[in-house]
C-alpha cells in the first residue's frame, strides 16, 4: 500500500487533470475561456476579410468609372470621324484633305482602345472608315490589333490585314513598334 502512495505523490498532476474543485474553477469559466479566445481571433480574422473586400470593391468601382469615361471619349471620337464634311466648306488648292484624325488624336485612342474589352473594340472598328481603323490597328500592340481583328467579320478582317500590309510604315504607325 505504501508503494501506490509513493506512486501517485511522485507523479506530476497537470491542472487539467485535478478534479474541478481543487482547481479553484468553475465549469462555465473554463469554457468560457476557451470559447472567447478562438471566437475573438475569428471576428479578427472576418474583420480583415471585410476590409479587405471593400478596399477591393472601391478598386473595381474606380476602375468602372474609368472605363465609363474612356468609353464616352471613344463613342465621342467615333461619332466625330463619322460625320460628314459640312457642305459649305471648301479645301483650300494644294491642301490635302484630312483623312485620318491628327496623330495626337490617334495616340490617345489607341490606348483607349488597347483598355477597351475586345469584343467593343472590335465592334467600333467595324463601324469606322477603313483609313481610320488602319491608322488605328497599326498604332496598336500586335496582340490587341490580333485579338481585335480575330473578333471582326472574316471578310472585313482579311480586308484590313492585306491593307495593313501593302501600307508602307510611316512615321506615325512606328511609335507602336517601340511599344510591343
Amino acid at each position: 500500500m505504501t508503494a501506490i502512495l509513493v506512486l501517485l505523490f511522485s507523479v506530476p498532476i497537470m491542472a487539467e487533470e485535478l478534479p474541478l474543485e481543487l482547481q479553484g474553477t468553475k465549469p462555465e469559466t473554463a469554457s468560457d475561456n476557451k470559447q472567447n479566445a478562438p471566437s475573438e481571433t475569428l471576428m479578427k480574422l472576418m474583420e480583415q476579410r471585410q476590409q479587405d473586400l471593400d478596399r477591393r470593391e472601391a478598386a473595381i468601382r474606380r476602375e468602372e468609372e474609368r472605363m465609363k469615361l474612356l468609353r464616352s471619349d471613344i463613342e465621342g471620337l467615333v461619332k466625330q470621324q463619322e460625320k460628314p464634311a459640312k457642305p459649305g466648306a471648301t479645301v483650300a488648292p494644294g491642301a490635302k484633305p484630312a483623312a485620318t484624325p491628327p496623330a495626337a488624336n490617334m495616340a490617345h485612342l489607341s490606348q483607349a482602345f488597347e483598355t477597351m474589352p475586345v469584343e467593343e473594340a472590335a465592334q467600333r472598328i467595324d463601324k469606322m472608315k477603313e483609313a481610320v481603323a488602319l491608322n488605328l490597328l497599326a498604332r496598336l500592340k500586335g496582340k490587341t490589333a490580333g485579338a481585335i481583328l480575330a473578333a471582326l467579320t472574316p471578310a472585313k478582317a482579311a480586308r484590313l490585314v492585306e491593307k495593313l500590309a501593302a501600307e508602307p510604315r510611316t512615321a506615325s504607325s512606328e511609335p507602336s513598334l517601340e511599344r510591343k
